[in-house]
């Protein structure tokens, strides 16, 4: 039993060293692994090999989580209460120890004095209580981390439903835009003839409904992206009127996402004019395409400027 448990933590250790070498263990872990190591070579081993077993599943179960996720709160958790567990095997060997003691004395003979017999007494009453304190310290961790499991859960789920209302405002929005990845992030392209009427920049009442969705798509990407909406005209006028045109329309946009609830400090708008043709402009086809509004949704690290 004992060379079989040895083996096992000591593979539950080396495992935990190689996967969590960048992170080093949290001192309670290493108090844990001491005090196992201490009692697994003394009387626990012996005397009270189930409540050191017990004390080395839940450290097997610290090891782990630190070779999974490093130096975590659940490590530190487990690895306390397997040390409380070590000691309860600790004192309980120490107590069947003085029993044996006393019933070895009493086969041979042998008469205890008074004062050894109260002595004993005052041990056992001693690690009575001691074992009650212990089980006090081990049921508040208990529920301490019952708690913290609870709120793990809670934003678990939290995260998983905001994570499937962004893919439903996705899925919605590609039916009514062209919505692809480049370099500057997430582009969601939208017609400036649905938008807009020919050289003007209020918005369309069939526009507002668009972009309706669009906003439910931008508020459910999280609120530390940032976004930026820019206006695009084709090559026919002059860059006088179509710089801001295309900013005039680009304007028009943010303000009415920001109206529907996305966040002011997110979002900007900018012009380009005819700066920035997905096509050449040598046909109506084309120049329809270049007329537009692109919503770009930034990537992580830079929206986080």
């Amino acid at each position: 039993m004992k060379t079989q448990t040895t083996s096992l933590f000591a593979t539950v250790v080396f495992v935990a060293f190689i996967c969590g070498c960048a992170t080093a263990p949290p001192p309670q872990l290493i108090d844990a692994r001491t005090a196992f190591t201490a009692s697994n070579n003394g009387l626990a081993a012996q005397l009270t090999p189930t409540e050191l077993h017990d004390a080395q599943l839940v450290l097997d179960k610290a090891n782990a989580e630190f070779a999974q996720h490093g130096d975590t709160l659940e490590c530190r958790d487990l690895a306390y209460i397997a040390q409380n567990k070590v000691q309860l095997a600790d004192v309980k060997a120490r107590t069947a120890l003085d029993r044996q003691k006393i019933a070895d004395a009493a086969k041979a003979g042998v008469v205890v004095r008074d004062k050894q017999v109260t002595s004993a007494q005052a041990a056992l009453a001693s690690t009575r209580e001691q074992l009650k304190d212990e089980q006090r310290d081990s049921n508040a961790k208990t529920t301490e981390m019952e708690k913290t499991a609870a709120q793990l859960a809670s934003e678990t789920q939290a995260r998983s439903a905001a994570e499937e209302k962004l893919a439903g405002a996705m899925k919605d929005l590609a039916a009514i835009a062209a919505v692809k990845e480049d370099a500057r992030g997430l582009v969601i392209t939208l017609s400036g003839g649905v938008l807009f009427a020919s050289n003007k920049y209020t918005l369309l009442n069939t526009a507002m409904t668009k972009l309706d969705q669009v906003a439910e798509a931008l508020k459910a990407q999280g609120s530390e992206k940032r976004m930026v909406v820019e206006g695009h005209t084709d090559s026919q006028g002059s860059d006088m009127i179509n710089q801001p045109l295309s900013l005039n329309r680009a304007n028009a946009v943010r303000d009415y996402l920001v109206n529907r609830g996305v966040d002011a400090d997110k979002i900007r708008a900018v012009g380009l004019g005819s700066t920035h043709p997905l096509l050449d402009n040598r046909n109506a086809e084309n120049r329809a395409n270049n007329r537009r509004v692109e919503i770009i949704i930034e990537p992580s690290h830079l929206s986080a400027r």
